[in-house]
């Protein structure tokens, strides 16, 4: 806790004095998330659809194309906009880089409303693209809006303690990752493809999450397809349920705890620059080796 004390008594970054610019990032980000939550959620439907004309709606294997399709979009995405905005695409990741003073509050507002606004569209281009779904197939399996547009929806076998644990974990886990890779500069993936193990977490959390509670670990992509289910369908109610708190408690707490977590690990201690050079002194030492080893003629 004292970290975070700490940190926010340091002063934020200057970035909304040029108002182009944040207007720009802003509208980057709208889009950005659009483009992930479109994707991602789709391939819930798509799946769902293809299993429905095979007579079943819900299969294991449906997990695996869903949490790769989250994974590769926003793998994709970061590099196509991470030099512009960071690549954010999701508020738990903006509240902690606010956290980690990478960005202000203002532009941390600019960024959720956009992020939240990109989502809902995202959701209703969705709708718009599979609205007679229930032509194809069983009509009775196919719920309207057709899969609940891909909402986050708790598994009945487990309570809402449970569902927001895992929501919570999974944020933690994720959020973890994007920190270490896109803050910490001793890291080996910060000056190479920092995207790529953020894309790949991704894709193990939805394999971890799906079954129990759809994975949110991103309030946007929850809030997106909810509203617009309620908006356009009578099913409120399933989407929007009691649970429906976890979505967003989990993923900005578990934000909270990556940026204290990740301020003590990034701290530097005696023996940081010596482990470098330990590892460039074997390198060397065992070449020196294979040279000494060779036969003479």
């Amino acid at each position: 806790m004292a970290s975070i004390i700490n940190i926010m008594n340091t002063a934020p970054p200057d970035d909304t004095s040029n108002r182009k610019r944040l207007i720009r990032d802003s509208l980057v980000e709208f889009l950005a998330t659009t483009v992930f939550v479109y994707a991602g959620t789709l391939s819930a439907l798509s799946t769902g659809r293809t299993l429905v004309g095979q007579g079943g709606s819900e299969d294991v294997a449906r997990i695996l194309p869903i949490a790769m399709s989250f994974g590769i979009s926003i793998l994709a995405l970061a590099h196509s906009i991470g030099h512009l905005t960071g690549g954010h695409m999701n508020p738990g990741v903006t509240f902690l880089m606010f956290l980690r003073r990478q960005i202000s509050a203002t532009k941390m507002a600019c960024y959720m409303f956009c992020q939240f606004l990109g989502a809902l569209l995202a959701s209703s281009l969705v709708w718009g693209s599979t609205a007679k779904l229930e032509s194809f197939g069983d009509a009775d399996s196919v719920t309207r809006p057709p899969f609940d547009l891909g909402s986050t929806t708790v598994d009945g076998s487990i309570s809402t303690g449970n569902a927001f644990l895992l929501e919570f974990m999974g944020s933690f886990f994720f959020y973890f990752v994007i920190a270490q890779t896109a803050l910490d500069k001793r890291g080996i993936a910060t000056s190479m493809f920092p995207a790529i193990p953020i894309g790949l977490i991704l894709v193990v959390v939805h394999i971890c999450l799906i079954p129990f509670t759809g994975c949110g670990v991103n309030p946007a992509r929850t809030f997106g397809p909810s509203m617009v289910v309620c908006m356009v369908g009578d099913r409120c109610s399933d989407v929007v349920g009691s649970w429906y708190w976890i979505y967003y408690v989990g993923p900005f707490l578990a934000a909270f705890a990556v940026a204290e977590v990740t301020m003590l690990i990034d701290t530097d201690v005696e023996g940081d620059q010596q482990v470098s050079g330990d590892m460039g002194a074997k390198h060397q030492k065992e070449d020196t080796d294979e040279e000494n080893a060779a036969p003479q003629a």
